[in-house]
């Protein structure tokens, strides 16, 4: 990855690498993603280096399925990522407020209504 950015959590314990910014941003409403403060840019799991940790992992029980398991760093708890519970899914958020913000100041950040899926 020759123009890899890398960003890590509050502590610096769990770095995440990926190749280059995303197209785009999704800051949702959901009451996840507020939480936990999310600003997700999204990428193939094959391009995303995740390092150190450990993490643990927080799977939505409120939904009539869940979809993802989001991932924070143990020690700090900044949320670093997201993964797809269905192992075909090829795409995976990485909360881009690790990053440095010049790294996604041009980016379009989408603001997507997420809780209208909270239900």
């Amino acid at each position: 990855m020759s123009n890899a950015l890398t960003g890590s959590c509050h502590c610096g314990a769990v770095r995440i690498t990926i190749p280059a910014a995303p197209d785009y941003i999704n800051d949702c409403n959901c009451s996840l993603c507020v939480t936990r403060g999310g600003l997700w840019g999204y990428f193939s799991p094959g391009l995303v280096e995740v390092t150190g940790g450990p993490t643990s992992r927080y799977v939505r029980s409120d939904l009539p399925q869940s979809y993802l398991a989001t991932h924070f760093c143990t020690h700090c708890g900044s949320t670093t990522h997201w993964v797809p519970l269905d192992p075909d899914y090829d795409r995976m958020g990485v909360n881009m407020r690790l990053f440095d913000p010049e790294v996604y100041a041009s980016v379009e950040i989408r603001l997507i209504d997420g809780r209208s899926f909270d239900g």
